[in-house]
């Protein structure tokens, strides 16, 4: 009775030691920086890498207005450019997936491609307006491993330049 007893206990531990060690991996949060090629303006950028969080401008800075381009399917209007790069401990990106904006997006369609080879980073230049100043996404690196949320904030008090405007 004791060995069966001792046996139990075993089992417990086992199942308990599965179970918390099972499920998807946490990675480490992407490096993201600003993208000053695809979007300009004079507007401060700051990335809490803990909390995921983007935060773009501050009082009297300027996000400046973009004009649409066909060619790469980019509407009008103002945006941020941000670069995304996969955190170093993501190993194998192939299956990545980005969410955006109720959008889903296969690795193929955001990851940057450079002389043909799939890179680990992708680039973002989402419209944000006085309206639209909290914008999420989210980023499943890998398969086993957690996806990620992020959010960017404008901060109030941040200018939109409009296409007429000259400042």
């Amino acid at each position: 009775m004791k060995k069966l007893r001792l046996f139990v206990l075993f089992l417990c531990v086992v199942s308990a030691v599965c179970l918390s060690g099972c499920g998807d991996k946490e990675l480490s949060s992407a490096k993201i920086e600003r993208d000053d090629a695809r979007t300009g303006g004079s507007y401060s950028f700051v990335y809490d890498k803990k909390e995921r969080i983007i935060t773009i401008g501050g009082e009297g800075e300027v996000i400046q207005y973009s004009s649409e381009n066909l060619a790469e399917g980019v509407a009008a209007g103002c945006r941020i450019g941000l670069k995304v790069s996969a955190p170093d401990d993501a190993q194998d990106v192939e299956d990545a997936t980005l969410e955006m904006n109720g959008v889903s997006y296969s690795s193929g369609d955001f990851l940057e491609v450079i002389n043909g080879k799939k890179q680990r980073f992708f680039v973002i230049q989402p419209l944000v307006s006085e309206e639209d100043k909290d914008i999420g996404f989210s980023v499943k690196w890998q398969d086993g491993t957690k996806r990620q949320h992020y959010k960017i904030k404008i901060v109030d008090g941040t200018k939109f330049m409009g296409h007429t405007q000259k400042d």
